[in-house]
Order: C-alpha cells, then sequence, then structure tokens
C-alpha cells in the first residue's frame, strides 16, 4: 500500500501536464506531420491524384536556383535587420537610461512603432516611398539631397529599403529589453566607476554590455525568428518583387502554395525553413545557455 501511495506521489504531477501536452500535440505536433506527409507527395491542385513521391519535392526545391536566390536573400534580410536592430535598440536604450526627468515621454515615443501591426506599418511606408509622389523623395528634393525621384522599392533598393522600413518597426522591442536589464544593473557599480574616473564608453563596454549579454542572447533568438518569418511587411509592400528582389522563404512558400498551387513543395519548403531556423539560432542557443550558466 506504501509503495502505491508513493508511485501515485510520484505521478500525480505528470498527469496535471497532461492538458497542456494535449494541446501542445494538438497544436503543433499534428500540423508538423501531416505538414511533413503532404511533402512526400504530388500535392498539386491541378491533378487530383496525389502519388507518394519521397523526397523528390525536397531534391526540386534545393537544386533549383529560385531556391537558391531566396535563401540568399532570406540571409542578408535576416542578419542585417537581426543586427541594425540591435544596434538601435541598445544605442537607444543606452539613451533613453541615462535620461531622469523625460524617460517616460522617450519610452512611450519609441515604442509607437512596435505597437502599430504589420499591414499598417507596410502601407504607411509603401505610400510614403513611392517614386513619383511620396513623401520622402520631397522631403529629400526640398532639401537639396536629390535632384531626381529615388525608386526606392526598385530592384536595385527594394531589400535595403525594406530592411530599414523593418528595421524601425523591430528595434523598439530591443529597446524595451535592454531598458528593462539596463535598470537592474546596481548603482553602486557605476558610481564606483565615475568615482574612478572611467569614461562613457568605458562604463558602457565593461559594465553594461556585459551585463546585457544573457538579454541580447534570448533577444536574439526570438528577433531571429521573428524576422526569418515575417511576411506582412515583404508581402503588402512588395509580394516578393520585383524580380524576386525581396523573396524569402516564407514568401516563396506561399507563392508555391497560393499561386503555383503546389502544395507537395510548399510543405516541403516549410520543413526546410524549419531546419534553416534551427540551424540559425542555435549558435544564439549555446551562448544564451553559456551566459546563464556562468
Amino acid at each position: 500500500m506504501t509503495t502505491n501511495k508513493r508511485l501515485l506521489r510520484k505521478f500525480v504531477p505528470y498527469l496535471y501536464l497532461l492538458p497542456s501536452l494535449a494541446v501542445i500535440v494538438s497544436l503543433l505536433a499534428y500540423p508538423l506531420f501531416y505538414n511533413l506527409y503532404v511533402s512526400l507527395h504530388r500535392w498539386q491542385l491541378s491533378k487530383p491524384d496525389k502519388p507518394f513521391t519521397g523526397f523528390a519535392n525536397f531534391k526540386d526545391i534545393l537544386t533549383d536556383d529560385i531556391f537558391k536566390h531566396v535563401l540568399l536573400t532570406t540571409i542578408i534580410w535576416t542578419v542585417c535587420g537581426v543586427v541594425l536592430q540591435m544596434a538601435a535598440g541598445l544605442l537607444a536604450a543606452l539613451f533613453v537610461d541615462e535620461r531622469r526627468r523625460s524617460k517616460g515621454i522617450l519610452r512611450s515615443v519609441l515604442l509607437l512603432p512596435w505597437v502599430l501591426p504589420g499591414v499598417v506599418t507596410a502601407l504607411m511606408w509603401s505610400w510614403m516611398l513611392q517614386s513619383d509622389m511620396g513623401i520622402v523623395n520631397d522631403i529629400l528634393r526640398y532639401l537639396h539631397l536629390i535632384d531626381k525621384d529615388i525608386s526606392w522599392l526598385g530592384p536595385d533598393m527594394a531589400l535595403g529599403t525594406l530592411v530599414f522600413v523593418n528595421t524601425w518597426k523591430a528595434f523598439p522591442f530591443w529597446f524595451l529589453m535592454l531598458l528593462a536589464a539596463l535598470q537592474d544593473i546596481p548603482d553602486d557599480q557605476l558610481e564606483a566607476a565615475r568615482i574612478d574616473g572611467a569614461r562613457w564608453f568605458s562604463i558602457v563596454r565593461y559594465i553594461k554590455v556585459p551585463h546585457l549579454t544573457p538579454i541580447i542572447g534570448a533577444t536574439g533568438v526570438i528577433t531571429t525568428i521573428w524576422t526569418l518569418n515575417y511576411f506582412d511587411l515583404i508581402w503588402v509592400t512588395t509580394k516578393g518583387g520585383p524580380m524576386d528582389a525581396t523573396s524569402t522563404l516564407p514568401i516563396y512558400t506561399y507563392r508555391l502554395a497560393f499561386e503555383f498551387f503546389d502544395f507537395g513543395k510548399s510543405s516541403a519548403m516549410a520543413l526546410i525553413s524549419l531546419v534553416i531556423i534551427g540551424i540559425i539560432c542555435s549558435p544564439y542557443m549555446r551562448a544564451m545557455l553559456r551566459s546563464v550558466k556562468e
């Protein structure tokens, strides 16, 4: 009887996890395995039969020149976006952290881009960046910085323009996370450094940045996943164009499914994207776990 009670007491906590596990399985595991099932078949709306093709869809995608171009565009979009977001968020957090009276107002103003819906941001910037009647060209022309209209969303500048817009929208998240971490630094450490004659840059380098390292790692993982999977901004502004200049993995996956109606290749593309996300985020995760242990 005592043994049964011990076993029951040991397994009761796991029974409380069953509802959560059921939700996770229904929302994550089932769609993932169903997606894998679809990717192993020739699943096209134009053809009624759905024969098993094995890894043919994966092979076709990985050997396609379009996929190589899309992958390179995705890497540039993600790396440049996350680095610029981190830099802008860090500078903003350092600036606001040293303010006393205006900290609340500055924090509210800087958070505005982040709270705007993605579609609203995309529409707003696409109107402002129009080459013929956009306000950005008008302002630059008024300041005599340009003498002719710039095609911000043209083939040569579209990707860089969208990276800038995405940085503008997403850097407040970095700002919020880093500002919260800066406020946890003990004041006595900062005061001791100032008394010893340390300059602003030295204080940031040797006191503040080491304290921010765990937060930078965690926020880097989150924003990398968000940036790589970001769909709204690109689709509303350029739909992956012009000439696939801004086509990233989510855009290409969507087009395979809902423009070319090839759900087999689209499912394979989604799984490839999942693997790529895991590969990209693994260094962040290792660095974050290492900093936590230290």
